[in-house]
């Protein structure tokens, strides 16, 4: 299939910025898309006088050339190149980059998701060091650098009018700002929360419950708690006592310690 090889790709591909692989992939696509020039398949076509940075955005666009693949030989760059050709190629990702990003602004306009004057910019900040590979990804973008207002976006996503694109395109972001939400900001993270809290509460009541020493019972007052053998034993130690010729008229009664002893 050398009769398609395109000369931007050839280029590109003599700047190292994609492999030998990666050009007979484009190369094939290309011979595909050449069989029926009328075919309405909505599949991204290269021109015929494309320029290289045209090239190499068209087949990020594809994804015949991956993402991270082509990010990290940008990155790579400076440690195999220099001087003017350092620059050359890093020129020419840049073009590339802005030209996808530029195109991924646009779809947002066309479905009248932006204004025009949200449209214009978006396009004077296009990120130099990413790719946004979608639509999607171009209003998430908008949305975190405050080009497109969260107040704007929610109505964005609860209007009834637009395109099925158009919605297709506001869903995905939504779910994007679901997931890149930090957890604590999360509602269902709260509920969580409060109801582990009231958990630990009601088992650490229970377990102070279970550990708390019953309280002793407290002693009777005024009422004697007799033991016969230490009655016994001081009436003999008072018999020995006594005073000789002295009468027995003694009542002994022996009680415990808190006992109230009556003695006579």
């Amino acid at each position: 299939m050398t009769s398609h090889r395109h000369p931007a790709l050839v280029q590109v591909r003599q700047l190292r910025l994609i492999t030998d692989n990666e050009l007979d992939d484009a190369i094939d696509e290309l011979a595909l898309l050449a069989l029926d020039e009328e075919d309405d398949i909505d599949m991204p076509r290269l021109a015929a006088g494309a320029t290289a940075a045209e090239a190499l955005a068209w087949l990020l666009r594809t994804d015949l050339l991956p993402q991270d693949d082509f990010l990290r030989r940008v990155q790579e760059l400076p440690r195999r190149h220099g001087g003017a050709a350092l620059l050359e190629r890093q020129q020419l990702a840049a073009d590339a980059l802005k030209l996808v990003n530029g195109q991924a602004i646009d779809a947002l306009y066309h479905e009248d998701l932006i204004s025009q004057w949200q449209r214009d910019a978006a396009h004077a900040s296009l990120p130099a060091d990413r790719l946004l590979a979608s639509p999607i990804d171009a209003l998430r973008d908008m949305l975190r650098q405050g080009t497109l207002t969260a107040q704007q976006f929610e109505l964005l996503r609860t209007r009834q009018h637009g395109s099925e694109l158009g919605r297709i395109i506001v869903d995905g972001a939504a779910r994007q700002a679901r997931r890149e939400r930090p957890a604590y900001a999360r509602p269902a993270t709260w509920v969580m929360a409060a109801l582990l809290v009231l958990l630990l509460a009601f088992a650490g009541r229970a377990i102070v419950a279970r550990q708390a020493p019953a309280p002793a019972a407290a002693p009777a007052t005024g009422q004697g708690v007799e033991r016969p053998d230490l009655q016994q034993r001081a009436a003999q130690a008072v018999e020995s006592a006594r005073v000789p010729g002295a009468g027995t008229d003694l009542s002994i009664t022996v009680v415990q310690d808190g006992a109230t002893a009556l003695a006579r």
